[in-house]
């Protein structure tokens, strides 16, 4: 293989996520692939997702991102969870896309479009109307003879706060209440992401899913199996013999405590790897784990080979992200471990790491 660095994408993986979600959820399922499919690819994910009935709608954050998938021959309906800016009103008409609008300002951009979904904000204040807004939004919508083919909401804390997200429950609950008695009845009602699906919410009929579909949990004990559907991986392209004494890296942060085997392997920080992994992070070769030594550098990391030495040769492959015998390291284990969130770690491996799926 010519790539230094690569990441394969399990497709039976991929499928029994799916189906676990959905027999979790028994919802449609509205799949989030904003973001490049967090990190996965998202024109090649979404070829296979089509095929699966009960995915309703693919979402986005952006127009473009929209265009994209449409280009790439994407039938299903498409979802653009940013909204509609001025400038982007005729990609949303060129290419059949569907606007969440969340403040009078899109509204007005709705002009000319034949649905769009209302986002309502029931506690994260980021983006969406109050309830107090509803009766200038039916009185526009009248006007303009829009139709209202989904309500939502988001949960921003579903992992952490159980009260705060079964009180958004009840607002959205009461939001749609004043909706009917003006006559709106969406066919869709979505709020429930990754970690709200263990929340009921008897009148949502669709649910938002990226990161299970991913394979990754987003709290411990999740009732959902799911595994990662990518493992990343790269090549081992030196090893070297070190004095006690001698520094690696920049600024010289490892000391060499004895005598000992590095390897240097392909794949540093402009891969997706964080820097503050330095001097605690760790890859898996040939069923060993390796510690990362000295800071990591923009395309290459040094880790700790002494105790296998004999086991491997340049060339061989390294596990950045996945699992070999009894050893793993997950998107969750490299967040924890550099103190961030599993969403950043993938969709941070670039695209300098060649996407495989198998």
């Amino acid at each position: 293989m010519i790539f230094r660095s690569w990441a394969e994408i399990d497709k039976k993986q991929l499928k029994k996520n799916l189906e676990n979600v959905y027999y979790f959820a028994k919802k449609d399922i509205f799949a989030v692939i904003k973001a490049d499919a967090y990190g996965h690819c998202a024109k090649f994910l979404a070829k296979i997702l089509q095929k699966y009935k009960y995915i309703k709608k693919f979402c986005v954050a952006t127009a473009l991102e929209g265009k994209e998938l449409r280009e790439a021959e994407i039938k299903k309906d498409i979802l653009v969870l940013g909204g509609i800016l001025k400038e982007e009103v005729e990609l949303f008409k060129d290419y059949n896309l569907t606007p969440v609008i969340s403040d009078f300002s899109q509204l007005e951009n709705t002009k000319g479009l034949k649905k769009i979904h209302l986002n309502f904000d029931t506690g994260m204040h980021r983006l969406g109307f109050y309830k107090s807004d509803i009766k200038d939004i039916v009185s526009f919508l009248k006007e303009n003879n829009i139709s209202v083919e989904g309500v939502m909401s988001h949960f921003p804390s579903a992992d952490i706060d159980e009260e705060f997200t079964k009180n958004q429950i009840k607002e959205l609950k009461k939001i749609l209440a004043i909706l009917k008695i003006f006559h709106i009845n969406p066919k869709f009602t979505h709020l429930q992401n990754s970690a709200g699906l263990v929340y009921p919410c008897d009148f949502c009929n669709a649910v938002r899913v990226g990161l299970a579909i991913y394979g990754e949990k987003p709290f411990k004990n999740y009732p959902i199996n799911v595994e990662n559907i990518m493992s990343v991986k790269a090549k081992v392209i030196s090893i070297k013999k070190l004095k006690k004494g001698d520094k690696v890296s920049y600024s010289g942060t490892f000391i060499a405590p004895r005598s000992m085997y590095i390897a240097t392997v392909s794949f540093g920080y402009a891969d997706g790897l964080p820097r503050n992994l330095s001097n605690k992070g760790y890859v898996i070769i040939k069923g060993y784990k390796a510690k990362i030594v000295g800071n990591i550098t923009m395309d290459m990391i040094m880790v700790d080979v002494d105790s296998f030495k004999d086991k491997i040769k340049e060339g061989e492959e390294v596990i950045i992200i996945g699992k070999d015998k009894d050893l793993s390291i997950t998107f969750s284990d490299i967040a924890e471990m550099s103190g961030t969130i599993p969403y950043e770690i993938m969709c941070g491996i670039s695209k300098r790491v060649k996407r495989f799926f198998k």
